[in-house]
């Protein structure tokens, strides 16, 4: 929790934004290779694991989330609050190591947004905090920047205490593989097929092959998520600019292009949001 000189005092504001943005990063190097059931261990009786730690980080996210869109929607509210313990019992008993960063990853992209367009009139907005009083909506995120850092502080403590190390031994347990010769292919529209290489929920992988001169039937619209393709082979054109063999491209969510190829081409695209 942040003492009342941490409000008072935070870092400049950019280096602020900065340290949420590159802390997924930095999380994920505290705990790589290290085995998800070593992850599972708690530090001591009655203490968190460092999976809790993760879950417990996902979970301030989401409040913050909805603290920063109450400021913004009334004047001056209370300022939601939640047991933590109770949380991690409750709602974390069984979460997986994925689930934990996903929650904590979406969150923050979507708080950073949230603030990154806000004016600095919107930014000293205020609500009521049962612990602290009044905060803007500056100081919230500064405290999420400043409590992150003790938790990443506490993670290097649980690996010390539980000398925990990254695995000598590598697991494939969870790999999917596929081959495009063998997966499931479907005639999208003439000219072009699309061969189902993997999915996990809205996430999914998929191969396209468009024949000489195939165009896509319409536009081709990027919703919820983005679309990350990349050219195998042959020429790939977007309606405005042309790619060939070797280009990776990335289309934002919301975007939109009419794929096509004069010559023919292979595509694998990946849609990490659906």
């Amino acid at each position: 929790m942040p003492t009342a000189e941490d409000l008072q005092h935070p870092l400049p504001w950019p280096e602020t934004l900065e340290r949420l943005r590159d802390f997924p990063t930095r999380l994920l190097t505290a705990i790589h290779g290290i085995p998800e059931q070593d992850l599972q261990h708690p530090e001591a009786q009655g203490r968190w694991s460092i999976l809790n730690v993760v879950a417990h980080l996902g979970d301030l996210e989401l409040v913050t989330a909805v603290r920063i869109r109450s400021i913004l929607a009334q004047e001056h509210p209370p300022l939601v609050g939640f047991d933590q313990e109770r949380t991690i019992n409750a709602v974390h008993a069984s979460d997986t190591l994925a689930e934990a960063l996903e929650q904590l990853a979406f969150h923050r992209r979507s708080n950073l947004t949230v603030v990154g367009r806000l004016s600095a009139g919107e930014l000293e907005r205020s609500g009521e905090h049962r612990e602290y009083g009044s905060m803007t909506v500056r100081q919230l995120i500064n405290r999420v920047q400043r409590h992150q850092e003790g938790h990443l502080r506490q993670i290097e403590g649980v690996k010390t205490t539980l000398r925990l190390r990254a695995s000598e031994t590598f697991d494939v347990s969870g790999i999917a593989s596929a081959h495009a010769a063998t997966a499931d292919v479907r005639n999208y529209a003439p000219g072009i097929r699309i061969r189902e290489l993997w999915h996990s929920g809205v996430k999914r992988a998929i191969q396209v092959e468009l024949d000489p001169g195939a165009k896509w039937p319409g536009i081709d619209y990027h919703v919820p998520g983005p679309e990350e393709l990349y050219v195998i082979s042959g020429d790939f054109h977007d309606g405005e600019r042309a790619y060939e063999a070797g280009s990776f491209i990335h289309h934002p969510a919301g975007s939109s292009h009419v794929p096509q190829s004069k010559t023919g081409c292979t595509l694998f695209v990946f849609y990490p949001e659906g």
